[in-house]
């Protein structure tokens, strides 16, 4: 299964800007729960998490955290990664994540010469951060259980798909031998790639069930990597998120 999320704690990397929020107010801690509930029944071997594979840093607050010495800030995977794995009785959690450098600078050299493609470009975002308020009213409005499952559907994804790094312009971007925005998009394809092998060299042969979380941008691309490995099975999130007690 990959739960694709959005950043509770607003660290405001994402290309899209939404302002979440505040998950430690008492109601939206209770939609936590009830989140993880409904994922624990799911009975994963393991939780892999959007952290740096071989990075100690999430593994160490979980041990503090169930050593409890460690109070759950407002990042994803503490709220829901860490809760999920406890109410499981796992003794740790798996950063399965492969953080790169994507040159953004890449494209300037062709601005440089098609200065109407910037501006094209700029209205593109502009466009984009104008969805972002959107998905923010549609987040604010929602139950966490309701938004991951919106995250998580075709409808998420297809939206995703048309902006990812204003693919459908970026593409284009091509000077001599020099292509800008298809080497930006590779970075993105090398990255999730990179995840999926994480995740394959952190199975061991009794593991079953796995759970993988990531921000919501990565799902479709991890869903599609998932579907051509002969050794995953994808499980989608929502008839889990959506069974009745």
């Amino acid at each position: 299964m990959v739960l694709g999320t959005y950043h509770m704690n607003n660290p405001g990397l994402d290309a899209m800007k939404i302002q979440a929020d505040d998950v430690l107010a008492p109601e939206r801690q209770r939609q936590v729960t009830d989140v993880v509930t409904r994922l624990a029944s799911f009975k994963p071997d393991k939780v892999m998490i959007e952290s740096a594979y071989g990075d100690t840093t999430f593994p160490k607050r979980y041990s503090d955290y169930l050593a409890g010495t460690h109070e759950l800030s407002r990042n994803e995977i503490e709220q829901i990664g860490f809760r999920l794995a406890k109410q499981l009785g796992h003794k740790a959690l798996y950063p399965v994540d492969y953080p790169m450098f994507e040159d953004g600078n890449a494209t300037d050299f062709y601005f440089a010469s098609h200065p109407d493609e910037q501006k094209q470009v700029d209205t593109d975002n502009a466009k984009l951060q104008e969805e972002g308020k959107k998905e923010a009213a549609l987040m604010h409005q929602s139950s966490i259980k309701d938004y991951l499952i919106y995250l998580n559907s075709p409808e998420a994804w297809g939206f995703d798909l048309d902006t990812r790094m204003t693919m459908r312009e970026e593409m284009r971007m091509v000077e001599d031998d020099q292509y800008a925005g298809a080497d930006i998009l590779t970075s993105w394809f090398k990255r999730n790639t990179r995840i999926v092998a994480n995740v394959l060299r952190t199975l061991e042969p009794t593991d079953k069930r796995i759970l993988i979380m990531f921000g919501s941008g990565h799902t479709r691309y991890l869903w599609d990597l998932v579907d051509a490995a002969p050794q995953l099975c994808r499980v989608a999130p929502a008839q889990y998120l959506n069974a009745q007690g």
